[in-house]
């Protein structure tokens, strides 16, 4: 069975669209919901909206090998720290955190300790490298990183041997949030020139591409880390 947040587009929908052609189950969690096929189950869920999430209710999960995968994010608003309003940094912090974060720990109570489990979270560059009027964004991509690494290192403690939790950059891929970030000002981010070049000299992955290597990563590659980019898995 495979869970995933934000399956209406992009990379979630890539990802969900790869495994059910693969015969697999997949739940998707989110607002919208944009694929029918008879093994998928929308789960209707406003994931920034910590009530929501909090009062969620799962399908039965079954003893079958599970994997969760938090891909839904946004980058919030595109301006200098200073510029923004004071609650922006939580509302990327919801959605790109604490949304997976939540839905992990449950997945965690609800799963026994000897069943064949892997959470991946949809990292990014960003949170390894600073890029300014992006600081909700950064700061969201670096926390997931080393809560990946905090929770797997508790689930060895705690008896779980078949249990990896990944944080995976996929790179940049060509979706909505990419077309947005051409769209800004370079008077609210200087950087803007960098993200049109990169579309202009066909440098944006497909998410087609990144479901392919997100899935060779999960399921055909020795896992001995936490931290991934798909920058380095060749298909």
């Amino acid at each position: 069975m495979v869970i995933i947040t934000g399956t209406s587009r992009g990379i979630g929908k890539a990802v969900a669209e790869n495994y059910l052609a693969k015969g697999e189950h997949v739940i998707g969690i989110g607002r919208n919901h944009t694929i029918t096929h008879a093994n998928y189950t929308a789960v209707i869920c406003d994931l920034s909206q910590a009530a929501e999430v909090e009062q969620l209710t799962l399908p039965d999960l079954g003893s079958e090998a599970l994997i969760f995968i938090h891909n839904a994010g946004v980058l919030g608003e595109v301006n200098y720290f200073e510029k923004l309003s004071p609650d922006e940094p939580q509302k990327v912090m919801q959605v790109n955190f604490f949304a997976g974060a939540t839905l992990l720990q449950r997945l965690l109570q609800l799963t026994p300790k000897d069943q064949s489990f892997k959470a991946i979270f949809i990292s990014s560059g960003a949170g390894k490298n600073p890029i300014a009027s992006w600081a909700s964004y950064c700061a969201s991509k670096a926390a997931v990183d080393l809560f990946c690494q905090v929770i797997q290192l508790e689930e060895q403690q705690l008896g779980r041997p078949d249990f990896h939790c990944l944080s995976v950059a996929p790179g940049v891929v060509d979706t909505e949030m990419q077309a947005g970030i051409r769209s800004v000002s370079e008077d609210v981010f200087s950087e803007v020139a960098r993200f049109q070049e990169y579309k202009h000299s066909n440098q944006l992955y497909s998410p087609e591409l990144v479901s392919q290597k997100l899935y060779k990563l999960v399921h055909h590659t020795v896992l001995n880390q936490v931290v991934y980019s798909l920058r380095d898995i060749e298909l």
